[in-house]
């Protein structure tokens, strides 16, 4: 019987205490910025409902069957990814590959939570800044409450009767509500022009210390205000950061009660308000009633799908896979699988039905159509400054309700890189057990916290107009070229040179459920999902060659045109990390196939066939190499498993006793 979790050594590794706090996990992770922030943005980027339906689709062909298959793998090797997919020699590299995806997963989240962290400070001033036209950025077309039926003096016909303003036509005087700004058509709120007027042109507070009270409140408040809070912001963020990766995922579930309970709750509220503003139903119809078929043709549509379906459901880049390794052998991981495979899609749907909801209501205020009513704000701050919109329309006095949302949002986005910087970690205690030591673990932790909260706050801290290119080198072709091209490896290596039947063996032993057999498992991998995978990847670099990066970045926000988001350094790093994932995936099958002796036929067997991990000898087939059949058995840790009467081996069955 395996040993219980209490009575663990210091250096072994740890699993999840228990199954709720890892399904709790799961769940804040579901509930993060790739749900309230990512999904949404990425939704208006590309017109609402074609998005939403290239992503469904995406996520039951691929996303379905990919998590599956690294949950099992996962548990199976309970192991970090560079470790585990040591397994098959020629694999290691898709482990390393997932390790530097890992870190930039957390580089691209901590900048979101950069101006989250701006707009939660900014809340604390009363009245909010973005819910007001009486701030120095505020231009004279500045709308507290718009209204398309509301007249100025510069309407023709416009007249005053009885303290009544209108209009005089032949059918008689018709009272309008007085607009009180100057008329030209435009009917900008406060939520849109702190965005355009202020924060893009002032975002890089660091370089503005002394100007920070007037950007972030809008008034000659205290300077101490807004360092304060955000000293203490960041500090929390770190502080919850740290004791959910203190002793590898012992305190992570308890840590994700506090960040999913309150803000779904938050949502929930979030999603009634926008769903009671005037004209919010037009909005939603918009994100589920495709206008245009023709969209679907867009590469940057599915190229955007793709990469929502990898990063939302924490694959190809270690997150999951991290995760899983700390279940114990005997896990139904499919029950972990179907929950989160449950929830993603709607937890996304909520913030993004919310925003919609928010751009119906902008439409109508500003009289503009549904896909022109955030033109202004168009790119990775638009989910951002719909919420500011939803806040300052709330019922009562807004300054709480938007502290509220926006402290809870920065702090569940803290969720978003704990499997990445878990997974970093863990590749480190695994290559060296001695890591695994509670004093080693606190200084590894903070280290890589203090390193990456450095970095990701501190580039649009300093670079001014530098988070769209941030953003804009991660969105444009990064992401979704690098977790394609690990998908595919990863997903034709485990079935074809681990062995459909070794697995499906495996898998039975660990759940003991024979539905995971079935057949329809192995074609996805091994056929249907790969392919639909390098049909994505061949349509993103055809548009790539045919129209350049231009045809796949975000779309120009405010006064910065397309040319100057995508500049020069966020083309040649997309490229270099492009080409550091397909070199270091290749060049490991490579060096691993030249390490191995015998004829070329002989090299390629030993470094595609599975090895013990160093716990256990291969169960070889009798060929004097590493090989196996398809009859034969190889498991992780297979001998101490067998020896401790936990297995029994009937031909290619493994059942527990």
């Amino acid at each position: 019987m395996a040993p219980s979790y209490m009575s663990q050594s210091e250096l072994e590794r740890r699993n999840w205490p228990c199954k709720l706090e890892y399904h709790i996990s799961l769940f804040s992770q579901a509930l993060g910025l790739c749900s309230f922030w990512r999904f949404p943005y990425l939704a208006l980027e590309n017109n609402g409902a074609p998005f939403m339906y290239a992503f469904l689709l995406l996520y039951c062909l691929v996303g379905i069957p990919v998590v599956f298959i690294e949950m099992a793998w996962g548990q199976y090797s309970n192991l970090a990814p560079p470790q585990g997919f040591s397994t098959i020699p020629i694999m290691q590299g898709v482990g390393w590959s997932m390790l530097l995806v890992a870190l930039m997963v957390v580089f691209y989240h901590g900048a979101a939570a950069y101006y989250l962290l701006l707009y939660t400070v900014s809340s604390m001033s009363n009245p909010l800044p973005f819910a007001s036209c009486n701030n120095t950025w505020n231009s004279e077309l500045c709308q507290y409450q718009p209204d398309p039926d509301c007249i100025s003096s510069a309407v023709e016909g416009f007249t005053r009767k009885n303290d009544a303003y209108g209009i005089e036509t032949a059918d008689g005087f018709i009272p309008k509500r007085f607009c009180d700004y100057t008329y030209n058509g435009s009917h900008p709120t406060p939520s849109i022009e702190f965005w355009t007027r202020n924060l893009a042109e002032n975002g890089d507070i660091c370089r503005n210390i002394q100007n920070v009270p007037a950007i972030l409140m809008g008034a000659s408040s205290p300077f101490l205000m807004p360092a304060i809070a955000i000293g203490v912001f960041l500090f929390v963020r770190l502080l919850v950061s740290f004791f959910s990766l203190l002793q590898e995922v012992r305190f992570t579930g308890k840590i994700a009660y506090g960040l999913c309970t309150i803000p779904f709750a938050v949502l929930v509220m979030v999603l009634v308000r926008c769903l009671t503003l005037t004209n919010a139903m037009e909005g939603v119809k918009y994100l589920f009633i495709t206008q245009d078929l023709t969209s679907f043709q867009s590469p940057k549509l599915w190229k955007d799908a793709m990469s929502q379906v990898f990063l939302s459901l924490m694959v190809t880049w270690g997150g999951l896979y991290t995760w899983a390794s700390y279940n114990r052998f005997y896990n139904k991981y499919e029950v972990d699988a179907s929950m989160l495979l449950v929830t993603v899609p709607l937890l996304s749907c909520l913030p993004t039905i919310s925003v919609f909801g928010v751009q119906g209501y902008l439409s109508y205020a500003t009289n503009v159509s549904i896909s022109s009513a955030l033109d202004s704000v168009t790119g990775p701050m638009a989910p951002f400054v719909a919420y500011s919109e939803a806040v300052s329309q709330m019922w009562g006095d807004p300054v709480p309700w938007s502290i509220i949302v926006f402290a809870t949002f920065f702090l569940l986005s803290t969720s978003a890189i704990l499997p990445a910087i878990e997974c970093m970690l863990s590749s480190v205690s695994d290559s060296l057990s001695s890591c695994r030591a509670t004093g080693l673990r606190v200084v590894s932790s903070l280290l890589v916290l203090l390193f990456t909260l450095t970095v990701y706050m501190g580039v649009p801290c300093i670079v001014q107009e530098g988070a769209l290119q941030y953003f804009t080198f991660f969105d444009t072709i990064t992401f979704p070229v690098c977790c394609m091209l690990i998908a595919v490896p990863e997903l034709l290596m485990i079935t074809y040179a681990f062995g459909i039947t070794l697995l499906r063996t495996n898998i039975k032993a660990m759940t003991n459920n024979s539905c995971l057999k079935r057949m329809i498992w192995p074609v996805f991998w091994g056929g249907i999902t790969p392919s639909i995978i390098m049909a994505c990847l061949c349509y993103t670099l055809y548009a790539v060659g045919k129209d350049g990066l231009q045809s796949l970045t975000i779309k120009s926000e405010s006064d910065v045109s397309p040319d100057e988001i995508l500049s020069d350094w966020t083309s040649i790093a997309s490229f270099a990390v492009i080409g550091v994932v397909f070199l270091s995936i290749m060049v490991t099958m490579i060096w691993k196939v030249a390490r191995a002796s015998g004829s070329c036929a002989e090299r390629l067997g030993d470094a595609s066939a599975p090895i013990a991990l160093g716990r256990s000898s291969v169960h070889t087939n009798g060929s004097g190499h590493g090989g196996r059949s398809n009859g034969d058995l190889y498991m992780a840790d297979y001998v101490g498993h067998r020896d401790a009467n936990e297995i029994l081996v009937e031909d290619d069955i493994v059942t527990t006793v």
